[in-house]
């Protein structure tokens, strides 16, 4: 069967060897496969300039390369390469777009905790942003796989701090950008202790003419309710940050903000990581308040409650009891008694502020902690959404799920479905099961378009994957557009 080609002028696909496209009627004489990411092979040369080294990672819409760059002595970059084997067509454009804006967005920024951008082109047909490589592994790992136990409130808070420095240099770019996915996945821990923000995938400007945004995006526990409603702003950012050091201090991505505002209430930090302090707990907690009114007005805001909650702790230990920010700080956003001192004396001589780089530095070089809890399972599932394409009546369909354990001890679970015709096996897993079969059925089913879903049920969360699929007569002949989707 020959390979699906698109239309250079819509994007529409259309089957093999087909001479018109389906969607706008032009010759597909300039047409060209669906080109997979993720299979460039060591040495290959990218633009006469770029070599090739490895590839160190794979999402679902693009993948990262580590390369050389030939014309600067060799030096290590990374290389972002877009995907469009995922794309429906009328979505190809839009992806496009949001690579495109995505560079043109990190060309414009200079600060230390953000990768650099260098080039942007395009080559057979794809698109390729070359960034500044970022040694090091990202936080999730650093919980996961390097500490496998909640982290140290000294180290958290630490972070904590110079990513709200970060967050306040973006949100103060003329217009505003809003990160809007804000996660430990999505923040390189470096060798020397310092972090560095990546993949922009999802940012967008902050238009005050604009109410909403184009579409809800962001991940379930680090997303905030007001973004389920796609009308994120600066506050927005804040609640993520916030469920990131929740994450990262306890081992557990707290609740997702909808099951939260229907009662599902956090489980406390210091329950499940005693060794946190009380004025720490409370200063994330404010973060992560559903109403953004209630959270910190500002990331430099966050940024100092954090470095105060940080400083009374430690003074605390060391018997020594120090004064925090003004009523307009720590004390008023957190419920606690407003400490006499004003917010300007942590940055008197006396009290000089800290930068991140002045903290120990984590991973392998940190002490762990004897008394940090273990991490509980955690489920992951991937592909989140899954499209089966077009099935024939009385025919079957086969994909897989690809299930892991992104924490600590066993995991176990079930898995269940919306419909009859939709299948899973195992509908049991444990430990050992790293994939599920999916079955779709199409006997008996009518010809038209499907949407239903697969509930993975385990100790270690939840995860609902929604299937698409569209069935077509028997006999039928793929011709680029199926009447059973109204197209």
């Amino acid at each position: 069967m020959e390979a699906a080609i698109r239309c250079s002028a819509c994007g529409a696909e259309a089957p093999g060897g087909a001479r018109f496209c389906p969607g706008c009627g032009a010759p597909l004489s300039a047409g060209r496969p669906r080109m997979s990411t993720g299979l460039l092979p060591p040495m290959h040369l990218l633009v006469k300039r770029y070599a090739i080294i490895r590839k160190i990672a794979q999402g679902g819409q693009s993948a990262v390369y580590l390369a050389h760059d030939s014309f600067q002595n060799d030096a290590e970059r990374a290389i972002k390469e877009m995907s469009e084997s995922q794309i429906e067509p009328e979505k190809r454009s839009q992806a496009i777009n949001d690579f495109f804006r995505e560079s043109r967005m990190l060309q414009s920024l200079d600060h230390p905790t953000l990768a650099h951008v260098y080039d942007l082109f395009t080559e057979q047909g794809k698109y390729f942003l070359v960034m500044e490589y970022v040694p090091g592994h990202n936080l999730e790992d650093e919980l996961v796989q390097y500490r496998r136990e909640a982290l140290d409130w000294e180290d958290v808070t630490a972070w904590g701090m110079s990513l709200s420095e970060t967050l306040s240099y973006l949100h103060s770019r003329n217009p505003p950008i809003i990160y809007r996915d804000l996660k430990p996945a999505n923040v390189m821990l470096l060798p020397d202790g310092s972090v560095k923000l990546i993949d922009f995938g999802i940012a967008r400007w902050l238009h005050p003419a604009r109410m909403k945004d184009t579409m809800q995006l962001g991940t379930d526990g680090y997303a905030p309710l007001e973004q389920y409603s796609s009308r994120s702003e600066r506050r927005s950012d804040i609640y993520a940050l916030g469920a990131s050091l929740y994450h990262l201090l306890t081992g557990r991505v707290p609740e997702a903000a909808p099951l939260r505002m229907a009662g599902h209430n956090l489980r406390p930090i210091r329950e499940v990581n005693p060794r946190t302090p009380e004025v720490v707990e409370r200063v994330i907690l404010k973060a992560l308040n559903l109403q953004p009114q209630e959270r910190y007005r500002d990331a430099q805001e966050l940024r100092e409650a954090l470095e105060w909650a940080r400083r009374q702790s430690q003074s605390r230990s060391a018997g020594v009891s120090r004064a925090g920010p003004s009523s307009s700080g720590i004390g008023r956003m957190t419920g606690m008694p407003a400490p006499g001192s004003s917010a300007h004396d942590l940055r008197s001589p006396l009290a000089p502020r800290a930068s991140h780089s002045t903290y120990p530095p984590s991973g392998s070089m940190a002490p762990r902690s004897p008394g940090a809890p273990a991490l509980p399972p955690r489920l992951y599932v991937w592909p989140l959404r899954m499209d089966a394409g077009y099935i024939l009546v009385n025919q079957t369909a086969t994909q897989q799920l690809e299930i892991a354990n992104r924490g600590g001890g066993a995991l176990s679970g079930r898995v269940e479905t919306n419909i009859a015709a939709l299948k899973v096996e195992p509908q049991k897993f444990n430990e050992s099961c790293s994939a599920l079969t999916v079955r779709i059925d199409a006997t008996g089913l009518k010809v038209g378009s499907y949407v239903c879903h697969i509930a993975v049920r385990s100790n270690g969360g939840d995860q609902i994957v929604q299937v698409r699929f569209v069935v077509r007569p028997a006999g039928d002949a793929l011709n680029g557009r199926s009447h059973a989707t109204g197209q």
